[in-house]
């Protein structure tokens, strides 16, 4: 009888284990858990022993997810290796430790991990497009457009594969086709004030100065705080030798806080 008991303690005590497993491992995957919810209950999912190579993995990618979060890469990139040696055919690890070598500032290593992440999932356009970025940081220009226009052909409603794209072909001194995909951006996303300040850009590039003007004019509707975009349109207005109009909008752009070598020296001169 008192085997009989003993054995049932002990299966009592294993379904509660069971069940703690179990409740750490829906709290590692949880959505709206916090960065330090997700790293407790992953480690301690972890060191459970009980799981599965495959649940291991997916804890430690999560863990290293929010390592990441809060800016531990070394940590993060420890627990993504961890995770691939546990299941190598789990896409996301090579793209999340690509993101990772773009903030360490490590863009080669970065392409790398993105292709081993498309190699897996060829259809994936935020690899596509991280593989651009990086690419775009290694002064590779026609890759990169090559990648957004791959994620492009993937998700014609993507804003940021054009965005990107557009960026690639300013750097090609290519402003046209820059105005070109970003036409298609503030099609897609008409609130974007980014957007219109970076066409200005494009439209500034290829001499279309009233069109430039427009755009800064559009982002500064949208976004009234947008200090960067006063500066822009009050520069613009400055070097079209229309100074006196250039002056209400630098001086904006300044008492919003822009940071910027010649708008400061710009702004002392008006105190002579």
């Amino acid at each position: 009888m008192k085997v009989w008991l003993a054995a049932a303690a002990f299966l009592l005590s294993s379904v509660a284990a069971s069940a703690q497993v179990s409740k750490n491992i829906q709290e590692c995957q949880a959505e709206d858990a916090t960065i330090d919810q997700l790293i407790v209950h992953c480690t301690v999912a972890i060191k459970s022993g009980r799981l599965t190579p495959a649940q291991e993995a997916r804890a430690f990618l999560n863990r290293g997810v929010a390592f990441f979060e809060r800016e531990q890469y070394s940590l993060a990139l420890r627990d993504y290796n961890l995770a691939a040696e546990r299941d190598p055919r789990l896409s996301t690890v090579y793209a999340n430790r690509a993101n990772t070598y773009i903030r360490t500032g490590e863009p080669s290593r970065a392409v790398g991990e993105y292709d081993r992440a498309l190699s897996l999932m060829p259809n994936d356009t935020q690899s596509l497009i991280g593989k651009g970025t990086a690419l775009i940081q290694l002064s590779r220009y026609r890759e990169a457009v090559g990648a957004f226009t791959g994620a492009i052909q993937i998700d014609p409603e993507d804003a940021n594969a054009w965005f990107n794209r557009a960026i690639a072909h300013m750097r090609m001194n290519d402003p046209t086709s820059a105005v070109r995909d970003l036409d298609r951006v503030v099609t897609l996303s008409p609130e974007d004030a980014e957007a219109y300040v970076s066409r200005s850009r494009a439209q500034q590039a290829r001499g279309d100065l009233n069109a430039a003007y427009q755009d800064l004019s559009r982002a500064i509707e949208i976004d009234p705080a947008y200090s960067f975009a006063y500066y822009r349109r009050g520069r613009l207005l400055h070097d079209d030798g229309r100074t006196a109009q250039a002056r209400g909008d630098l001086a904006r752009a300044y008492k919003l806080g822009l940071d910027d070598p010649w708008l400061a020296e710009y702004i002392a001169t008006l105190g002579n």
